[in-house]
């Protein structure tokens, strides 16, 4: 995917227009970029494989009566409904597990670090190996895990972060994809 114009961006870029056309509500917002870069990738480049399950991603689905998915297309839809609603929920969770490090990270608008987080499916902000993790875990327990992933990773680093300022948390989080981080 990193070579420019080659055989992956191509790939991605062609499942990209086809859902925009396949789903015209929503049509392309950007970080769907990350999540079907990473289905292509784990796919082996296989398209109409990667198209498909892109769409599966985005629309609720239940097994046997269960919500798995909630369907992530509220992630991307005007208003980003879903993302807002994960995002407040998270903050409540934060708040009750981990009070000191939710009013630390207050000030910290949500832009910068747990919306990015979620809408693009930890993709843009961790390393593939802990992502390939995450994901394994968000398709076996469903979307419900973006919740105890982004806890138990601030979980891991609560004590680092309470010392930090403003600047240097937004530093903090933007190294977490650095390649020495695991």
């Amino acid at each position: 995917m990193s070579q420019n114009g080659g055989v992956g961006q191509k790939a991605l870029r062609n499942i990209l227009q086809a859902y925009a056309v396949y789903n015209e509500q929503i049509g392309y917002c950007q970080s769907m970029n990350f999540i079907v870069g990473f289905i292509l990738m784990v796919s082996g480049s296989r398209e109409k494989e990667s198209f498909w399950f892109f769409c599966a991603l985005l629309h609720k689905c239940n097994i046997e009566g269960q919500p798995v998915m909630c369907g992530l297309n509220g992630f991307f839809t005007d208003g980003f409904p879903t993302l807002l609603r994960y995002v407040k929920v998270f903050h409540a969770l934060m708040d009750l597990y981990m009070p000191d490090l939710h009013s630390h990270l207050e000030d910290l608008p949500d832009l910068l670090w747990i919306n990015k987080w979620f809408q693009t499916c930890f993709l843009y902000s961790f390393p593939l190996g802990l992502c390939i993790r995450i994901w394994d875990n968000i398709l076996a327990d469903g979307t419900k895990f973006f919740f105890k992933a982004a806890l138990a990773i601030l979980k891991l680093v609560e004590q680092e972060l309470l010392v930090l300022d403003f600047s240097e948390i937004n530093e903090y989080f933007k190294s977490f994809n650095s390649t020495d981080s695991q």
